[in-house]
């Protein structure tokens, strides 16, 4: 680790003192009341970062955040610099505030506060309540605590229109299904998601409690009402995708019974899940 700091620093000598400060920087200036050159370390921080922040305020995203399949806030990411995750990368954009989830890269973040810069890590949902707290997190970081609240309340105004769509209709037994199989248990943010929307989850019904697998066999026999395929993206080309690709699911689940939700609405754990919950309440037959 330490061989490794000290080529970081080798690399991005330009932009440090010897005493290891940043130049170019006053220490006797008072800092900004909020952060001017925000790097983003995860599609999930990306996202709420871009709904709170302006544009010229943010130093990079992950590389994924202008990927409109998986970034809900694509369109506003375009032109954003973007990195890889390596610190060497990040250093030299003399970044004010680095924020990322739980699940960032380790490593990174461990360097990166050896060499004194602030990281953020936020944990990662797992319920709505936590959604909430998530985005208000971020928005205190950012010095925006007045936009995470519009956007909270943005997401609950979703979900309480998803909630009246489906509120006259009989609850039905549902199931999000991913390549091998792989589906969100009762404690698992979209357990919650498939709850508002008026169903009920079928893993969790299968005794799944974060996530687990259940195979073609054993769908086809519990009859849900409705399967969401997870995860439908470009690359079909691996043994996994059998199992969301598979003919005989298909031929019985399609139309209304095989509701679409685009993969960007839940991928993360943050506002845009209201997104996923009143686009399923709409397809509710």
């Amino acid at each position: 680790m330490k061989q490794a700091v000290a080529l970081l620093m080798l690399l991005v000598t330009p932009l440090f003192s010897i005493d290891g400060t940043a130049q170019g920087l006053e220490s006797s200036s008072p800092a900004p009341e909020k952060p001017q050159r925000i790097v983003s370390l995860s599609l999930c921080t990306d996202q709420v970062i871009l709904m709170l922040v302006e544009p010229e305020r943010i130093a990079a995203l992950s590389h994924l955040a202008a990927d409109s399949i998986y970034s809900y806030m694509a369109e506003s990411a375009a032109g954003i610099k973007q990195h890889n995750g390596l610190a060497e990368q990040i250093v030299p954009l003399k970044p004010d505030l680095i924020i990322g989830t739980s699940y960032s890269i380790s490593n990174t973040i461990q360097m990166l506060r050896h060499l004194n810069y602030p990281v953020t890590t936020v944990a990662s949902p797992t319920t709505l309540v936590e959604v909430d707290h998530f985005t208000r997190t971020i928005g205190a970081a950012v010095g925006e605590p007045e936009r995470a609240e519009q956007v909270i309340a943005d997401m609950h105004s979703d979900i309480n229109k998803a909630k009246q769509l489906v509120s006259d209709k009989p609850q039905q037994v549902a199931i999000s299904y991913g390549p091998n199989g792989y589906t969100p248990g009762r404690k698992s943010l979209k357990h919650e998601i498939l709850k508002a929307a008026g169903y009920r989850n079928l893993a969790a019904e299968f005794g799944i409690e974060h996530y687990g697998n259940i195979s073609i066999e054993q769908l086809i026999v519990a009859q849900p009402d409705a399967v969401i395929i997870d995860e439908a993206i470009p690359n079909q080309d691996s043994l996994a995708q059998d199992f969301v690709n598979h003919p005989l699911l298909k031929k019985l689940y399609q139309g209304a019974r095989m509701p679409h939700v685009p993969t960007s609405y839940w991928l993360c754990p943050g506002p845009t899940v209201s997104k996923a919950i009143l686009t399923l309440a709409e397809q509710r037959l």
